[in-house]
């Protein structure tokens, strides 16, 4: 028995893994660059950050289309959720967006955009790119930057370039430990990654620090439940919750 459960458990990571880079490839060919697939418990989860309601919901369409003969069968994913895809005016409440295959946009037909619109996509893309280029390490539960100072140094250089944007750093971590200390120490973190921007040539005035401490994780990062208990083991999981994102917020 324990052997088929092993068997079924690695089958399961398997599909989804397959089902989530089939979503991601659906997203970058239809130009939704944006946004990002990830799995979360049972779900197909799709992020990002949209210029505008019509167009997320059009990136939820596309991974609708790329994925739909796979999302339901045993093993793959229950269901979609788009609402990690946010836009301005959506920060605080999300709309909720169409989880079924109940909306049909064909790839080919790109929603218009203004030349604003379509330079905050592009930085967007552009600082979302630079800021995955590698890792950002901190010191073990405090804020001095022990690695990654190159990964800032090409969001600075997006940053300068794409000047006509307010943008936010977003610290986040993972769920272990006490909710409100690790609300802090992402504050913390967001603060010293501004610091570093502006030591690099960005405007002050261009960019926000927020920390979010352990409330948007992309993953269950404590499967069993232990979260709140202190000296768990680390685990990669842990290590995909615990990072900074760069998020166009407005234009100046």
């Amino acid at each position: 028995m324990a052997i088929l459960t092993w068997f079924y458990h690695q089958r399961t990571l398997a599909l989804q893994a397959e089902t989530r880079s089939l979503a991601q490839e659906s997203l970058d060919k239809a130009g939704f660059t944006f946004a990002r697939a990830d799995t979360l418990d049972n779900r197909l989860v799709i992020s990002g950050f949209s210029v505008d309601e019509a167009t997320a919901k059009a990136a939820c369409a596309a991974v609708l289309d790329g994925v739909r003969e796979r999302v339901g069968r045993p093993g793959v994913y229950t269901k979609i959720d788009c609402e990690g895809i946010s836009y301005p005016g959506s920060a605080m409440v999300r709309s909720r967006l169409p989880t079924q295959p109940e909306i049909s946009v064909p790839s080919s037909k790109k929603p218009a955009l203004k030349s604003t619109q379509q330079a905050e996509v592009s930085c967007q893309s552009r600082l979302t790119e630079a800021g995955k280029s590698g890792t950002i390490r901190f010191e073990k539960g405090s804020s001095p930057i022990l690695g990654g100072q190159e990964v800032l140094d090409r969001v600075a250089a997006v940053a300068k370039e794409c000047s006509a944007f307010k943008i936010e750093i977003g610290g986040h971590t993972d769920t272990g430990g006490a909710a409100d200390l690790n609300e802090r120490l992402s504050q913390m973190r967001a603060n010293t990654v501004r610091d570093f921007l502006i030591s690099k040539g960005v405007p002050a005035d261009q960019i926000t620090a927020k920390g979010y401490g352990e409330s948007q994780p992309i993953v269950n990062d404590f499967p069993n439940g232990k979260g709140d208990v202190p000296g768990q083991p680390d685990s990669s999981l842990r290590e995909q919750n615990r990072r900074i994102e760069f998020k166009i917020t407005s234009s100046n």
